[in-house]
């Protein structure tokens, strides 16, 4: 009766972990832009959600592109040409963001290497650790069940 608990138990946080393991949203793909052209690239965002977007374009000399970002409560924010950048931002309204890697004003092919990150919140908390503490809170409620039982059984 014992083992079958514990297996139990085991299956439980074994299932829990690996659903945390997929909530995990993070991109890194490679992007040929060809001269004359505008790739645009959408995500979906969730109020709340904090983005990290990261780029760097390699290619012939100039590796510069035009980029800009068109939030999803409808503001643009222009980078002006550059190679490398860095942004973090949150979304303050629900719906998509759209990355422009603009290559119009070139002759030449650049390849941009892009890393993009969303990190989900609940309750202001990182979705990530929400969910730790609520397992931690459930694992808490099972041994205190156990406990009890113990003395009663």
């Amino acid at each position: 009766m014992r083992l079958s608990k514990t297996l139990h138990f085991v299956l439980t946080v074994s299932s829990l972990m690996t659903v945390l393991i997929g909530i995990a949203q993070a991109t890194t793909e490679s992007i040929n832009v060809q001269p004359g052209k505008e790739i645009t690239i959408t995500r979906d965002l969730a109020a709340g959600d904090r983005s990290s977007i990261t780029f760097a374009v390699t290619g012939p000399d100039p590796c510069t592109l035009h980029f800009y970002i068109v939030f999803s409560n409808g503001t643009t924010t222009d980078y002006g040409k550059t190679g490398r950048c860095t942004i973090e931002f949150f979304a303050d309204a629900k719906g998509e963001c759209q990355l422009h890697f603009d290559n119009t004003d070139s002759q030449n092919a650049q390849m941009v290497t892009l890393n993009y990150e969303v990190e989900h919140y609940i309750f202001g908390i990182p979705q990530m650790f929400f969910l730790l503490l609520a397992i931690a809170a459930l694992l808490l409620v099972v041994v205190a069940g156990y406990i009890i039982m113990g003395k009663y059984g």
